[in-house]
């Protein structure tokens, strides 16, 4: 108990029955939850019978490590320390035959889950029963409602097109991934809320196996995820979750408020417990974020932030003239920060959108001051490496027929995309799946005998690999041999640019290699299987040795939920951008939509970002089609504590407007028409 605050040890102290952690920002939530499983563990309670789920990868690690550091790796290794989809993975594998799923399965992503659903839509815009439609927008709506537990046959009508189009794709959605032994990010949620809904047995063994549960981040959490916890929690109640309904932010995706408002609804006799003691920014700070968030018109948990770390510097607010002369404003502060002392990667640039980022980029590259890009593209989501990865899920599971649709013609092969279209059509004829009639090319006639060979040869190719893996051969060997006989190499190698970026996307590769060897030869009790390889590649995105840069962290503000800096400039403090338009746009009915409040939480989480210096910049006016549209400030910036603030500009960087720039033309020429050289 050393060193927590009254309130942090009444909530270590707590046994028995359900509890609710209100931790804001800058509190000491991780110190709270591993020092309260420290002390179960202590008292008795088994570490294998504590469930603790976050959200993210990064914060499951570091709750990891400190149970490390606090009650030794053997015991730190037998917590179930997850998040929700990892958890997912775990229950889905133990209970796959009751699920009816096969020996293997795959984790489609985004991209591939996308695949799926724009081949549904074609089929219907070619039967006539849709015309063409965003199919980013029907994947959100299908998404939406596994997020909110509801099956295909859950989904009330609509007059909306969009919702009629999703709802009748829905069904068919499943039965697709079913077929290809599937199951995309919201069904690792899905999944085990469906059969521990239908299956008594199951639900009580999952229910005895842990005494203690334990959930970070509660805030965002979808309604699919609380009803998985109320089926895990034992009958003596014992779930504590830790949560900021001032930093609920994830409504687009799912993310639900109302399960942290109405917590102690769900689980009677909650008590609650409030961490209000910021150890993180200075009272400034603190201040303007507690004036900010006061201003909800939505019904919170009322709660106020106290600066554990006292006076410093006042929040600037900078006005400029227009995005241009923001971003040289910005661009200046960090190279004089910078010059001072200020280490480049403990400064961040925060906005709402990623669109934002290029006059920074631009300038930051002008002044030449070194900089990372947080939320670009992934590792995973680079095309080389989706290539890759989608020859050994095939090599994994033949039924995987969005895999094999990517790698059956790349590299070329002669495999074109009339070939495709009948194997296509002969696999809708029989009802079979696309790899289901890919295996039966030989029975389609009109595949010319060329295409005919070059799937055969690559069926082999797969079928060694599979063979070599299931014999005990080692994965990344298999892997390798197979990239270099397909021709991966040789493809990129070929492209242009003299091959330079040819080898530098095939690194990417030997990068997926190196990651496929450290995890074979890593020790652990786990066996080691490609299956489980693909699973971590898939949930976590990026590979797990890549580190910081050691630039300015440009970020979006949801991409920077649960990291903090010395110094935070949040750009673009006017209405349109923060809030977004599309929250106060009455027109927008997109399902991914959130609301101007969700948008203030997004304002919130941004302030609290800073520990010693926080910069709110804006600017007047931009160019649109060449003409200069009037900016209003954005309204999270009223009622801000004017002795917690200051107005600040940097006169250096201002740029000149049109009128001063043609008086001193003007002024040039007049002194110069005397000399005889000047025309």
């Amino acid at each position: 108990m050393a060193g927590l605050n009254t309130a942090q040890q009444a909530a270590v102290d707590h046994r028995d029955g359900p509890l609710l952690i209100l931790a804001g920002a800058g509190s000491g939530k991780t110190r709270v939850l591993t020092q309260r499983i420290s002390a179960l563990i202590a008292e008795g309670v088994a570490p294998e019978a504590i469930l603790a789920v976050s959200f993210t990868n990064k914060a499951a690690d570091e709750m990891r490590e400190r149970m490390v550091a606090l009650v030794g790796k053997k015991r730190a290794d037998a917590i179930v320390l997850s998040t929700f989809h990892s958890f997912g993975v775990r229950f889905i594998k133990e209970e796959k035959a009751a699920l009816g799923l096969g020996q293997h399965f795959v984790i489609f992503d985004q991209g591939d889950s996308l695949g799926v659903v724009k081949d549904i839509l074609r089929q219907l815009r070619e039967s006539g029963a849709a015309r063409k439609l965003d199919p980013m927008a029907i994947q959100a709506r299908i998404s939406k409602w596994k997020n909110e537990g509801l099956l295909p046959e859950d989904v009330p009508e609509s007059d909306f097109e969009y919702d009629d189009i999703a709802r009748e794709a829905y069904p068919d959605y499943v039965d697709r991934l079913h077929a290809m032994r599937a199951l995309d990010f919201d069904d690792l949620v899905l999944a085990p809320v469906k059969l521990m809904r239908q299956n008594d047995e199951v639900r009580q063994k999952w229910r005895s196996r842990f005494r203690h549960l334990m959930v970070d981040e509660f805030q965002d959490t979808s309604k699919v995820q609380l009803e998985l916890v109320k089926l895990l929690v034992n009958g003596f109640g014992n779930v504590c979750v830790v949560g900021d309904d001032d930093q609920s932010i994830y409504g687009w995706r799912g993310a639900e408020v109302g399960n942290i408002l109405d917590f102690d609804k769900h689980f009677a006799g909650t008590r609650i417990v409030k961490l209000e003691d910021n150890y993180r920014s200075h009272a400034p700070i603190v201040s303007v974020a507690n004036a900010a968030i006061a201003q909800s018109a939505e019904r919170r948990h009322g709660k106020v932030l106290r600066a554990a770390r006292g006076a410093g510097d006042k929040v600037r607010l900078c006005v400029t003239v227009d995005p241009a002369a923001e971003a040289k404003l910005v661009v200046g502060e960090l190279r004089e920060l910078a010059k001072q002392g200020r280490p480049h990667a403990d400064m961040a640039v925060l906005y709402r959108s990623n669109l934002q980022a290029r006059l920074i980029e631009e300038e930051l590259r002008a002044q030449a001051v070194p900089y990372q890009l947080y939320g670009g593209t992934k590792f995973f989501d680079r095309k080389e490496v989706k290539d890759a990865a989608a020859y050994l899920r095939t090599v994994l599971n033949p039924a995987d027929d969005i895999s094999m649709r990517r790698i059956i013609n790349y590299p070329p092969r002669g495999i074109g995309a009339k070939t495709i279209e009948r194997i296509d059509a002969h696999a809708h004829e029989r009802g079979m799946t696309f790899a289901q009639s890919l295996a039966r090319v030989d029975e389609i006639d009109a595949v010319p005998d060329n295409s005919r060979a070059a799937i055969h040869a690559l069926a082999r190719l797969l079928g060694k690999a599979r063979h070599e893996i299931e014999t005990g051969g080692k994965l990344v060997v298999t892997a390798r041999s197979l990239f270099e006989a397909v021709g991966l190499r040789a493809d990129l190698e070929a492209a242009a640019d003299g091959g330079a970026q040819g080898q530098i996307r095939y690194g990417n590769i030997e990068h997926l290699l190196r990651w496929l060897e450290r995890y074979e030869n890593k020790e652990s009790r786990e066996k080691r299987s490609l299956q489980t390889f693909l699973e971590r590649v898939t949930l976590r995105g990026d590979p797990e040795d890549e580190s910081a840069g050691e630039g300015v962290v440009l970020s979006t503000l949801h991409a920077a939920k649960g990291l903090e800096f010395a110094v935070v400039f949040l750009i673009g403090c006017v209405e349109g951008q923060l809030p977004h338009s599309r929250t106060t746009d009455p027109k927008v009915t997109d399902a991914t939509t959130t609301d101007v409040e969700e948008e203030r939480r997004l304002f919130y989480v941004g302030v609290t970002r800073a520990r010693d210096r926080l910069y709110l910049t804006r600017a007047e006016k931009r160019l649109f089609r060449g003409e200069a549209i009037k900016l209003t400030p954005s309204r999270f910036l009223d009622g801000l504590p004017e002795s917690e603030t200051e107005t600040y500009t940097r006169k250096e960087v201002e740029p000149l407007d049109f009128d001063e720039i043609a008086d001193l033309a003007r002024a040039f020429l007049d002194s110069q028409r005397s000399k005889p050289e000047v025309r």
